[in-house]
């Protein structure tokens, strides 16, 4: 999924100011984010659906089955993940962290039926109730003085920190090694964005950016 977005983003990258590397670079630390009701994401009933077939399949004992249900509501919530996104970031990851928990649970070498119904029941309530209240500040993460999580601690999502990197290279007037250098952290980060390692695929991104904004 995400080399057909990575791909498709970018072909059809603007050539321009890059926004996002803009707003990550806005201080060394992040406020927190305000926290809104489940409300703020829409109707989680597709999702909770898909995650009560799932814990009725674990129930018969059939966790292969189960295994196989599961990846709908993971190419469901992927396909739906930069909307829900914007539309409450600390709810969706919430729910996101919640769902790797989930799909960890049933994808490992020999699934534990009690770590696969527990991470179900907690992934099914965070569906219901994602918004933890009165969340403390997190101090953004930073790398090469560019920060690489949100307002919650979670790595961004390396998509966005692509484009800004793809951005940049575009329009920086840059040195001919550092031009290589970025470049090569940029490939590295497009690598570990296949791989769906965000936190590490925002690292090389943001020594990329790092080059660019000299």
């Amino acid at each position: 999924m995400k080399q057909l977005l990575l791909a498709t983003a970018l072909i059809v990258l603007p050539v321009g100011a890059f926004t996002a590397f803009n707003l990550y670079t806005s201080g060394p630390s992040v406020a927190a984010a305000t926290t809104s009701p489940v409300a703020g994401l829409g109707d989680m009933s597709a999702f909770s659906g898909i995650v009560t077939d799932v814990q009725a399949i674990a129930a018969t004992g059939d966790l292969a089955a189960a295994k196989t249900r599961i990846k709908d509501f993971e190419t469901a919530w992927d396909d739906q993940a930069a909307t829900l996104r914007a539309l409450d970031g600390n709810a969706w990851g919430t729910i996101d962290d919640a769902a790797d928990a989930a799909l960890g649970a049933l994808r490992a070498g020999t699934p534990n039926a009690t770590s696969v119904d527990t991470t179900l029941a907690a992934l099914q309530a965070t569906l219901t109730s994602p918004v933890v209240a009165n969340a403390a500040p997190v101090a953004a993460t930073l790398v090469s003085g560019i920060a690489v999580t949100d307002a919650n601690g979670r790595a961004l999502p390396c998509e966005v920190m692509l484009k800004s990197v793809a951005d940049g290279l575009a329009t920086a007037k840059l040195s001919d090694a550092d031009r290589v250098a970025a470049t090569g952290f940029q490939t590295k980060a497009l690598e570990r964005c296949n791989a769906d390692d965000d936190q590490r695929a925002d690292g090389f991104s943001a020594q990329a950016l790092a080059l660019v904004s000299k």
